[in-house]
């Protein structure tokens, strides 16, 4: 699968605390549209990626998309934050 599109939505909370810097949508194949990727800043200064995930009712996340491939997952990260980066 090839990533045809990446969109990035800014996101500030206005909490100086808050690591969460933008929300990611990922297009595969110009077919398949993957929504709710989130990209943090982490506490040591670099960036990091969030995979989709849904709240349970015992509070803890889960996600709601896994990857079967490792190759895959790695360059959705490598392009999500390469287009924050330019969109920053």
């Amino acid at each position: 699968m090839n990533i045809t599109a990446v969109k990035i939505y800014p996101f500030d909370s206005g909490e100086p605390d808050s690591s969460l810097r933008a929300y990611a949508d990922v297009t595969l194949d110009e077919e398949i549209l993957l929504k709710g990727f989130r990209v943090f800043a982490s506490k040591n200064g670099g960036l990091f990626v969030g995979f989709p995930s849904k709240k349970g009712k015992d509070g803890k996340f889960y996600d709601t998309v896994e990857f079967k491939s490792e190759t895959l997952q790695s360059n959705l990260r490598s392009a999500i934050l390469e287009a924050y980066k330019v969109y920053s």
